[in-house]
């Protein structure tokens, strides 16, 4: 489950996003585009996400995730496949707020975060970490495989792979791995057999029951806050890093890289590591602390990559500005799990969703209408480090008596 899960976390993120700005160029020069209008199709994606997160979410604790996860397949290539059609920035955009916001949404990190949190409990936060490193591996692998490929055979054609992908690889994968439950092959989560009385049924929450809880508010808030100063960054982090003069060539294992797309890349190798770090510390530790951490880290990276040209000091902010983003999405799965419980995850999930979406791509908008008056990104950068720290002391008031339900906090 774990390994299906970060399969698709990859095909998702990576194929929409991670492969997104590297293609930029191309979409500039042959249609006409510009920096400012790309970065807009990523924030106006969240706003299709929003209202269907709260449907999808709520539907997962109730359906068959493998179904969901197979449906959205299906359309979710149908979308890719149609980029390579396109012709102009309208329906550009018209494809990302429809077929691929509900294809990504009903195979993607939600449905992904349910699946596993049917099969895992203890050890839920080292799973969904793992899940997750499928998601910032994307960013390792795609953006170094994608920039040669644009010149082999040509951005329309690089979609058109991409939707083969899904439909011959990925959708086989749901079909013969994925298992909604453990107790439908005899198996119970963890592996660990329990007690009777350990058994528990658990509370079934509202919509109304989940917005009365404070502990609600401040995930949904602090891991916002977090997401649109990550999405601020990270969608023009390699036309920063060209613009800061990283345009050197190198040769990576016979492949011409630039310097841009590796300090690209390393920011998602750092996310890779952070999924897998505050994962493990999520277990062994109160919520708040690898939030807390996580959150630092992504400050620090972004003000080490506003402030600093010399490529190895970039280099190293943008390594530690993956590893904190890249823990985000595991560690907020993972407190609305400690939170409301498996049970309740989907719904609680795509409720926020509405709070946590509408954030993220503010960051987005305050980059692109920034970078449209000034042909520099230190303004926007700057403002994006200081959401982090905003995160940070939000995170700082996840507090453990307020996880837990039968306390009525």
């Amino acid at each position: 489950m774990v390994f299906t899960g970060l399969t698709l976390e990859f095909a998702v993120v990576g194929f929409l996003f991670y492969s997104f700005p590297v293609i930029w160029p191309y979409l500039i020069s042959e249609l006409g585009m510009t920096e400012s209008q790309l970065g807009m199709i990523t924030a106006f994606y969240f706003i299709p996400v929003a209202v269907l997160a709260t449907i999808v979410g709520r539907a997962l604790d109730k359906y068959s995730v493998k179904n969901f996860m197979m449906a959205g397949a299906i359309i979710y290539a149908l979308g890719l496949f149609s980029l390579s059609l396109i012709n102009s920035y309208w329906s550009l955009l018209t494809i990302y707020l429809t077929i691929l916001a509900l294809g990504s949404i009903m195979m993607g990190n939600l449905a992904v975060a349910k699946l596993i949190s049917n099969w895992f409990e203890k050890n839920a936060g080292k799973a969904l970490g793992i899940a997750a490193v499928g998601i910032s591996f994307s960013g390792v692998v795609l953006p170094l495989v994608v920039d040669p490929l644009l010149d082999l055979v040509g951005w329309r054609n690089v979609y058109v792979i991409f939707a083969s992908i899904v439909l011959f690889i990925i959708l086989p994968l749901i079909f013969f791995i994925v298992i909604d439950d453990p107790k439908t092959v005899n198996q119970v989560k963890d592996g660990i057999e329990k007690d009777n009385e350990e058994e528990f049924t658990p509370q079934e929450m509202t919509a109304k029951d989940l917005l009365s809880k404070k502990i609600f508010w401040i995930i949904s808030l602090a891991f916002a806050f977090q997401f649109l100063s990550m999405m601020g960054v990270l969608a023009f982090l390699p036309v920063h890093a060209s613009k800061m003069g990283l345009e050197e060539t190198w040769n990576l294992f016979g492949f011409p890289i630039k310097q841009y797309v590796f300090a690209y890349a390393l920011s998602a190798l750092g996310g890779v590591l952070g999924k897998i770090i505050f994962g493990y510390l999520m277990d062994i530790m109160k919520a708040a602390y690898p939030s807390m951490m996580a959150m630092f880290f992504q400050a620090i990276g972004i003000f080490g990559i506003t402030y600093f040209n010399e490529p190895s000091v970039f280099l190293l902010s943008a390594f530690i500005f993956g590893l904190g983003f890249g823990a985000a999405t595991p560690l907020m799965t993972a407190c609305y799990l400690r939170a409301f419980g498996a049970h309740n995850l989907g719904k609680a999930r795509g409720i926020s969703s509405p709070i946590v979406s509408p954030l993220q791509p503010i960051g987005i908008l305050i980059t692109s209408i920034l970078i449209g008056f000034q042909d520099t990104y230190f303004i926007a950068f700057n403002i994006m480090g200081c959401f982090a720290l905003v995160a940070v002391v939000l995170a700082s008031q996840i507090q453990e008596t307020g996880i837990n339900l039968s306390k009525g906090n």
